[in-house]
């Protein structure tokens, strides 16, 4: 592919990242009006954040993007970030949330469809260095691996890198590897900070072992072309953390990117069928907050009694949110949470019925700041008594 493709390809992935951009700001914006202000509120409280930041964590939670602390923690980190640059965000309600809904809309792209996407992208690039894992190999295999991952690293990751730094005003390149290799790596702030310079060394030596192979070849222009494209990823990746450039930002945050290992054939020409690989495990796709529900409540099993009750009520307050966000009262919440667990688990319908009558009794005497927790007791005494205890 040549250089002028490259650009090609690149220019048209920052569009289509200004229209994602668009319509995602838009969406959150629109949606924000109608969060629960006494959610946004605990929130703010619990978190100690102002409630604009609370509204937009509570979005992000909603989308099964984070949990909300972690939202939380990342919204403010930006803010803290800006007021030592000396950009401070107006204290103003309508400035902390115009500001909370541009960076939610980053959250969501990097934690959502930036690592989906390189999860995907990388794992034909993995097939590829796979073949090189040889005492000698191939020279064209070597090409091949050095020009898959300048196209990815150029028309994909690099696009979004530029627009971040062109968005987060005074930031440099170590805050936006920050911001991306936590999100494809799953570390703590710590240990990625921790690991840093290590991985950059581990990247660079990569490069160096690909550019000793070629050496080995004859003459050849191509050959020539990528030795010199090595050398100078190379030369970039010694650079300072906060002074490197966008495209050796990009070739460490796809050699950061864990590659799918222990999975069979890796060939992009398996069918898969409808599945999808989440964390590295394979799952099916699942759309209905009671899909993720019918799994939680499986994975129970495994935990102890103790364990068990703290993580189903978390999962079923999760859904619960959603379903308010959707209309419903609390005793339809509860009403259909039962129901959907009934067909999907096989439980009798009548002692579904019996609970879906007293939780309306219940909720009916129930002061509406405590009915949201009334109704997480219920279904988790009704997944306890009757799918867990089977």
């Amino acid at each position: 592919m040549s250089d002028q493709d490259v650009q090609t390809l690149a220019a048209a992935s920052g569009q289509r990242l200004i229209r994602e951009f668009a319509d995602k700001y838009a969406n959150l914006r629109e949606r924000s009006r109608r969060v629960p202000i006494a959610d946004a509120k605990k929130i703010a409280d619990e978190y100690s954040c102002p409630l604009e930041i609370g509204i937009v964590a509570y979005l992000i939670n909603l989308d099964g993007i984070m949990g909300i602390r972690e939202a939380v923690n990342l919204l403010s980190s930006e803010l803290q970030r800006r007021t030592n640059v000396g950009e401070d965000v107006p204290n103003l309600g309508g400035n902390i949330l115009e500001f909370s809904l541009l960076e939610g809309r980053w959250i969501e792209y990097i934690y959502g469809t930036f690592v989906r996407e390189l999860e995907l992208k990388t794992r034909e690039l993995a097939n590829l260095e796979a073949s090189i894992d040889v005492e000698t190999p191939p020279i064209e295999k070597v090409v091949s691996v050095v020009n898959s991952r300048s196209r990815l690293a150029e028309t994909f990751v690099s696009p979004a890198v530029q627009t971040w730094l062109g968005e987060h005003v005074k930031s440099n390149t170590e805050d936006v590897l920050t911001a991306f290799c936590l999100a494809v790596t799953k570390w703590k702030l710590a240990t990625l900070k921790g690991k840093m310079l290590q991985l950059r060394r581990r990247n660079q030596a990569f490069f160096r072992r690909l550019k000793v192979i070629l050496a080995t070849a004859s003459e050849s222009a191509t050959v020539d072309v990528v030795m010199k494209r090595i050398d100078d990823t190379i030369q970039a990746l010694g650079a300072d953390l906060s002074r490197m450039s966008v495209s050796s930002v990009a070739h460490f945050i796809l050699h950061i990117a864990p590659r799918p290992m222990g999975r069979g054939d890796r060939s992009r020409y398996v069918d898969v069928g409808m599945s999808s690989t989440r964390g590295n495990k394979t799952e099916p796709d699942m759309t209905s907050p009671f899909d993720f529900l019918e799994r939680d409540v499986q994975l129970a099993r495994r935990r102890t009694d103790a364990e068990r009750s703290e993580y189903l009520s978390q999962r079923i307050s999760r859904v619960m949110r959603v379903l308010r966000y959707q209309g419903n009262t609390t005793a339809q919440v509860v009403e259909k949470c039962v129901l959907e667990l009934r067909n999907r688990l096989h439980i009798d319908e009548a002692s579904a019925a019996g609970v879906i009558e007293r939780s309306r009794q219940e909720l009916a005497n129930t002061p509406s700041d405590r009915q949201d927790e009334i109704a997480v007791k219920l279904v988790f005494e009704y997944i306890s008594t009757y799918a867990l205890e089977r």
